[in-house]
């Protein structure tokens, strides 16, 4: 029951933060940045094997409220609705494109530090 709080808490600050810095969904570059780099910080997290209670506070309730799927299919379907339709199936496939990659970025980022430590 905890743990549902704490994610709960987590992804009322998340919202928080994604409206201030969004102000509003429709402008693509601003949702594909911070979809970028929420998963830069989720991979980082997840490298870092935190404690469950920091897992679910972090990762499921702050970052992933901070960049929702939410946001990425709304600037998608209104470019489809648009009939601009490359230009809205390029917009989704760059954000899960982008959001593998930063992940896989985040989590090579903490292992190549926590390798330059022990080096150390």
């Amino acid at each position: 029951m905890i743990l549902v709080l704490l994610i709960a808490a987590g992804g009322a600050g998340g919202a928080l933060v994604h409206y201030a810095v969004t102000q509003a969904v429709t402008d693509a570059r601003r949702v594909l940045m911070l979809t970028g780099g929420t998963c830069v910080l989720l991979g980082f997290v997840t490298a870092a094997s935190p404690p469950q209670w920091f897992t679910g506070l972090v990762c499921f309730g702050f970052l992933g409220a901070l960049a929702p799927m939410s946001s990425v299919a709304w600037v998608t379907v209104t470019r489809l609705r648009e009939r601009r339709y490359r230009a809205g199936l390029t917009f989704l496939a760059a954000c899960v494109v982008s959001g593998v990659a930063c992940a896989m970025f985040g989590f090579l980022l903490y292992s190549a530090g926590l390798t330059l430590h022990r080096k150390f």
